[in-house]
Parts: structure tokens; sequence; C-alpha cells
């Protein structure tokens, strides 16, 4: 893992001390060595993570035999074993993947992508077409930001690589800003920031003298479904993980495991032990609040698998980090679990440089509780409206204390909106706030469409089930920009890197041609999952119901943070597009108990920050 930066300006020669100043803003995803290549209107800037051959062979940029294409590459490319015999007939220098992906583009051109197994972004500047080419992995793994400007071409892992230049402003995009609100991330390619975007999953760009290209080199697929057994389809699971986490496990330094008691990561865990020689790390986050934490589940799979088990516990006083959450995370950013990503990271670089996780277990295989609650929603599209509305009102009367809370507000939000159009009814289910709730603390710009995001992920979708639909929304939505963004931002201040089997693209392929039957079943996630790996896992986790990497906040909020969090929400109330008023009475309908809107609050508190360190700094 490492970071990325350049410049290319067909004007003149770019100063060489920017690519130090990138360097050195991305100090934290590559803390071994630097390097700079600089040559004509090129600049490139590299700092590096030793993952692979830990010699000074695998520096960057690196070069081809004559010198004239040189490469920064972040991230890792799985196969590059395999794929060196495709270019054998190239002199190497190294063991890294970074040489055969330069060979590879020798011998390729773009089309090298097809190759590629694994996560990356780089750029590659080949002197003799004057020319650059810039790539970001199929899933959106590894981040890559850029600058389209009229007196030069900016790229970098980082955005604040990009803003060390002092020709670049860091300047609110409030559109995006407003996206933030209903989404609680920036969708792709917005940033937040003016004049700064990202280049997508699955993307490829050229940047050359006669202006830039964006084109796609991959795509999802739910078309084609198997027809084979379930028997069939285990084996075949099975083996595709297990040949994701072998490849996975490739490295010159330590590798564990984040293990969270789910599913996911205790499969990822199990055949992790099948193919290592000796006990793996695992690495596990809990929380005073029973409500929130697994550490129980966690350790029934350590203990099964004789692990090496490290726990640590998270509180309100960890919130001291924000400042430091808020500088790596760089874009607004309102999950509240890069709180305990940022601290599981943490105490796993203590020991290793290499984690895998089990990330997109949820998205391949209909883990997440609100594939079950869309079903709701659609059954609740066949109750007439006169029905609904006082069932609605009885639901919202309810005291606390009574039932399931959750399950109360999922049961009265499905009536809401069952009669919306069904892109929407997805997207307004998982939002954090549309309409008039995002309206009450803005007074900006309003979007003509607020969910364009989630109707143009549903229109390109092929997937011949609703739920087929609906995963592949989160794949193109959920994950890249707020799942993926979470681990690589809150890894990378470690300097750890993080790796997931389920990521792999093949298994990701594989996953899309299950028929969705198989996935979701007799109301339960995940069937062909479990059923695949019940007789690796401690039944206590295969049966245990979804609880998710939650965080305490709405507690938080109304105990150690109340203070901190209204404070927060008057200096936002002070900026442009927002409103006061509408900020206070949120606050203050969630300190009284009427409302919960300790999300809608986080996502709030978190965007204060940003914009008192990137905005105002």
């Amino acid at each position: 893992m490492c970071g990325i930066g350049g410049k290319i300006s067909f004007n003149g020669r770019p100063d060489p001390r920017l690519a130090d100043e990138m360097n050195e803003c991305m100090e934290d995803r590559g803390p071994d060595a630097e390097g700079v290549y600089a040559s004509g209107p090129a600049l490139l800037a590299h700092r590096r993570l030793s993952i692979l051959d830990l010699s000074e062979a695998g520096r960057q940029p690196m070069a081809n035999d004559d010198g004239t294409v040189h490469v920064v590459f972040n991230g890792e490319i799985y196969n590059y074993r395999e794929l060196r015999e495709r270019v054998d007939q190239y002199s190497f220098r190294s063991e890294t993947d970074t040489e055969v992906l330069l060979h590879l583009y020798e011998e390729y051109g773009t089309d090298c992508l097809q190759y590629l197994r694994g996560m990356f972004a780089f750029a590659i500047w080949d002197e003799s077409d004057e020319r650059l080419f810039l790539a970001r992995d199929r899933l959106g793994q590894k981040p890559l930001f850029y600058r389209d400007g009229e007196d030069g071409f900016w790229f970098a892992s980082s955005i604040k690589a990009i803003l060390a230049d002092d020709e670049v402003t860091a300047r609110p995009d409030l559109p995006a800003i407003r996206s933030y609100l209903n989404y609680q991330y920036v969708p792709t390619p917005k940033t937040g920031f003016q004049g700064i975007e990202q280049l997508s999953p699955g993307e490829y760009m050229i940047v050359s003298e006669s202006g830039t290209t964006r084109d796609r080199y991959w795509d999802l697929s739910y078309r084609d479904q198997f027809s084979k057994s379930p028997s069939w389809i285990m084996s075949e699971l099975r083996d595709r993980l297990y040949e994701a986490t072998r490849l996975r496990m490739r490295s010159d330094v330590p590798v564990g495991v984040f293990l969270s008691g789910g599913i996911d990561s205790s499969v990822v865990a199990a055949l992790m032990d099948d193919v290592a020689d000796d006990p793996i790390g695992t690495y596990s986050i809990g929380f005073d609040e029973e409500a929130y934490d697994e550490l129980e589940f966690a350790r029934e799979v350590a203990d099964v698998y004789g692990t090496d088990h490290h726990e640590y516990t998270v509180t309100p006083n960890s919130m001291e980090v924000l400042p430091e959450i808020v500088e790596q995370y760089e874009m607004p950013f309102g999950d509240p679990s890069a709180l305990p990503t940022y601290y599981v990271s943490q105490v796993a670089s203590e020991d290793i440089t290499v984690a895998l996780t089990g990330d997109a277990g949820d998205e391949n295989f209909a883990g997440y509780d609100r594939y079950t609650y869309d079903r709701v929603v659609s059954a609740a599209n066949s109750i007439p409206q006169f029905v609904r509305t006082p069932v609605a009102t009885a639901l919202d009367a309810l005291p606390d204390g009574v039932g399931n809370q959750k399950h109360i507000h999922y049961a009265k939000r499905a009536l809401e909106i069952a009669d919306r159009d069904p892109a929407d009814r997805y997207a307004l289910f998982i939002c954090h706030a549309t309409g008039e709730q995002a309206e009450r603390v803005w007074s900006g710009p309003v979007p003509d469409d607020e969910l364009a995001q989630f109707r143009e992920a549903f229109a390109h979708s092929d997937g011949p089930t609703r739920l087929d639909r609906i995963m592949h929304v989160d794949l193109q939505t959920y994950m890249p920009d707020n799942l993926l963004v979470k681990v690589d931002r809150a890894s990378m201040a470690h300097s750890l890197e993080v790796r997931s089997p389920f990521l792999d693209h093949e298994v990701v392929e594989f996953a899309a041609r299950i028929p969705a039957k198989y996935k979701w079943r007799r109301g339960n996630g995940k069937w062909i999952l479990k059923r695949a790996f019940e007789d690796v896992l401690p039944e206590k986790v295969i049966t245990r119901s979804k609880q998710g990497f939650g965080v305490p906040i709405n507690e938080w909020f109304r105990g150690e943070l109340r203070e901190f969090a209204r404070e927060n929400l008057d200096r936002l109330g002070e900026r442009t597009a927002f409103d006061a008023g509408g900020l206070r009475q949120t606050f203050d309908e969630h300190v009284d108990g009427r409302v919960d809107h300790g999300y809608r609050l986080w996502d709030l508190v978190l965007l204060e920050q940003w914009y008192e360190r990137f905005v105002d700094g």
C-alpha cells in the first residue's frame, strides 16, 4: 500500500518541490520510502509502504528498461506471480507486483487492466506518447483524486496532496455538501471540494496535451444466473473464497484479520487458518454498551482456531481522536463506525502490516437487515392508504421501552414510504436525511433530485429480481463511497494495509450469478454462505442475527458528548447555507428524547469539524 501523486503541465514544467510537498502529505500511506520523478511536463510523487520485496529494488517511481515509461502504484495485484509469466520476455530487477504492472502496460497498453486481480490506483507516464494513464480498481478499494484545471492536471491518493499546490484553494462544493446530508458521504465523483473529483471504480483516464478522456473497463452483471444445484454452488463458493484468501495472504510482512464475530470475518478467519502454518492474529473492537458489543462472538471464533487474539473497547473518551479522523478522511464523512475502525487499525498495526476483513459479504450475499425490510415495504404497498396512515401514527405514539424500537421504527418507515417509486423506496429507507429533514438544517441550493445517485444506480443494474438490483445498488454506491472509504482511511492512518477476499472481483462476479433465492431464504440473509461454511464455524456465529458495526452515539449525545455536539452545531449554524434554528431544533429533539437524531447529529458535527480543518484552515 502506498500514496501516489503528481502533476502534468503541458504549458511548462511543474515545480519539482511540489512532489516533495505531496509526499509529505501522504507519509502515513507510505512511511518506508519516498521517491520523485520530474521530466518535461510530468511530475510524479510516491510514498512507499513496503509489503512485497522490501529491498531498494521496490522503490518508486519505477521505470522500464529504457526509461520511457514510469509508474507510481498504490495497492496490490494479488495474481502478480501468475501474470509475471505473461511478460517473462522482459528483464526484472525486483520481486514486486509494480514491476509486473509496468511490463504488462508495455505489452498490452490500457488493456493490461483486464488481467489485474487486486485493489489499486496507479498512474503511468508514457514519455514516448506524452500521456498519463490513470486507473482505479473495479470495486473502488483504493482512492484516486484529481483536479483538471487550465494550468495543469493534478492527481493523488490524498486530497491534501493536491491542496499542497498553492495554485489550488480549498473551497466547499455546496451541492456536494447537500448530498452529504442525504447519504452521510459525498457520492462519487464529487469530493466536497470545488474542482477536485474522484475517478470512479472500474474506470481509467488518459491525460494528454489534446485533452482528458475517461472510460469504463469493467462492469458487474447479474444477468447470467446459475441453474446449478445449491450443493454445486456451495462447493464452488468455498473454493473461490479459499483461493481469494490464499492470494491475499501473499506478503513479506505479518498478516492478521479484523474479527467482528460476524459471519463474514469468521469465514475469512477460518480460511486463513486453513492456509497459514502458524496461529493467525485476530483483532476485535467492543463497547461498554451491551447492545453494541460483539466481543463474545469474536472470542468464540478465536477460541475455535486458537488465534493470537487482541481486543479494544471504545468509550466516549475515544472521541479524542476525532480531529485525527477528520484529518485522515479529508472528505466530509459521517459514518460513526469510522471510530472503532480507526482503533482496531491502531491496535492491529502494533503487530502486523496487513489485515484481512470480511468487507462486501453483506452486499454479495444479502446480509443487511434492510434487504429484509425492503420486502416488508413492498408488502406494505398492498395495504390501503387509509389503513397504513393510522397504523403508522399508532406506532409513532408507542412509548420508549415497548417492543423492539428498531423494528418499530422500520415498520413505521415501511408504512410511510410504501407507495413511493421502487427506487425511491430503497433510497428513502437508508438515507440519513431527505426532503424536510434535510431542508430543516439547510438554507443553500436544493438539488433537482436528491435521490439521483440511487435512481441512476437502479437504472444501471440488470439484476433479474429486486433483491439483485438493490445489492447491485449498494455495490455501486454504499460500498465504494462509504465502507471502502472508511476502511482505507482508518487503516492508512496507521500505515496498515487492509484486504478483503469478498472484494475479489472474481468472487463478486460469481456471487452475482447466484440466484437471489439462495441468498435470502425463509426470512434470513446469507443462506448460501452460511450453508457453505456451517461445518467450520461455531453454531452461535451461524445462528446469530445481524448486528452491524454500530456505535452508541444516541446515548453519547444525550450524555457525555451533549455539550460537544451543541457547540459544534452552533458554529455550523453560522455558516453559509445552514439554518441555525433548524440545527438547534434537531439537537433539542434528540436531547429531550422526542426523536433519535443521533446519526444526523453525528453527520453535522463531523461536517463542522471538516469545515474548521479544511475550509477555515
